[in-house]
Order: structure tokens, then sequence, then C-alpha cells
């Protein structure tokens, strides 16, 4: 009885996060113990993804005007609710805007090894990038061109992505569904996105 007391209390006690969550545009977390926390304030901020290992929230805020909103990538520590910017420019003038501004953030996920956030952005006039930003340095690697990724976590593709590519092929441009490993190569080219769905369900 005395051992079951004990672990009952250092399972009370856990401060993990179990959840991050939206309201009103600021981002909030409960713990696995049920507490709620606020952690930014600003009404600007979207996407929140939790890093566990090191107490931190990375989201992506709006600034600027209606018309022209630009993204930063943001941390903010759970503990104490201290914010630093990740990522504010891209590496790279996209051809859309000509500047180094990010206005755009698509799907912003966190990788498997927990080292990157990898999102897609603009780029080029007839097509997006994707890309990872290391979480401790804010060091951007661009991948390959694509208007939407998902990562596969599952052997024998485990760490490969199934995306969309705007390409000019069979069809003229438009948006071609591959699946591509991390260093870009096409391992395989699905018919369309249905297809592309059925192979997903398909790795055991």
């Amino acid at each position: 009885l005395i051992i079951v007391a004990i672990i009952l209390t250092s399972s009370s006690n856990a401060e993990m996060t179990a959840k991050t969550y939206l309201k009103e545009n600021n981002i909030y977390i409960i713990t696995k113990n049920g507490t709620e926390k606020q952690l930014t304030f600003n009404s600007t901020d979207s996407d929140p993804i939790f890093i566990e290992d090191q107490d931190i929230v990375i989201f992506v805020r709006s600034e600027g005007p209606e018309e022209a909103l630009r993204k930063i990538i943001m941390k903010v520590n759970i503990k104490d609710l201290s914010e630093s910017v990740l990522t504010d420019k891209k590496p790279f003038e996209d051809a859309l805007t000509g500047t180094h501004d990010i206005y755009n953030i698509y799907s912003p996920t966190l990788s498997l090894d927990g080292k990157y956030i990898l999102f897609v952005t603009e780029k080029y006039v007839t097509g997006s990038q994707l890309v990872k930003v290391e979480i401790n340095t804010g060091k951007w690697i661009e991948l390959f061109s694509a208007e939407s990724f998902e990562q596969i976590d599952k052997a024998p593709y485990k760490g490969y992505f199934l995306a969309g590519q705007s390409v000019i092929e069979d069809h003229g441009r438009d948006i071609y569904f591959r699946l591509i490993n991390s260093s870009g190569r096409i391992i395989k080219k699905f018919r369309d996105e249905e297809s592309m769905k059925q192979f997903k369900a398909g790795i055991k």
C-alpha cells in the first residue's frame, strides 16, 4: 500500500503537457494532471507544437497590416513564459514578393527526430518549397519543391514524404503526387491523390 501511494503521488505531480490548443488566437496548454495555463497573450498566434524535452512550444505569430501579414516562428517556455524568435526571415528572396519576409507557413510539423520544424512556404512564382528549420539554431534547410506534404513514420518508408508538387508533366502544369525521400529523390509517382492515399493506407 505504501508503494502504491508513492507511485500515485509521483504521477499526480508530473507537469507533462498533454495538449496544446488555441483560444482567441492565444496558445494554452493543459498538463496531464489537468492544469490549464495560458502561454501567449498577443492574440495573433497559431499552430502550437510542444517540444517536450525542452519545455517549449513552437508557434507561428502573425505581424503587420492585414493585407501584408508577415509570419514569425516563435518559441515560448512553458515554465516562465519567456518568448524568443526562432526565425523571421527566409534565407532566400522569393519570386512572389521579392523579399526575405515570410508571408505563409503551411502545415508546420515536428520532424520525426524532434530536431526540426517542417513546413511549406513560397519560393517560386509557380510553386513553393518544403523546408525544415532547426529548433536549436533557426537554421533553414531546403528540401524540395512542394505544395503539400506528409511525413511517413512507418517502415520501410520511415522518414520519406508523400508530397504534391507543382510541375509540368503529362497534363501540363498541375499538382503531381509523389513519394520522395529526404534527399529530394522521387521514389514513386502516383496517378493521382487518391492513389497516393491508397498507397499510404497500405503501409503497415
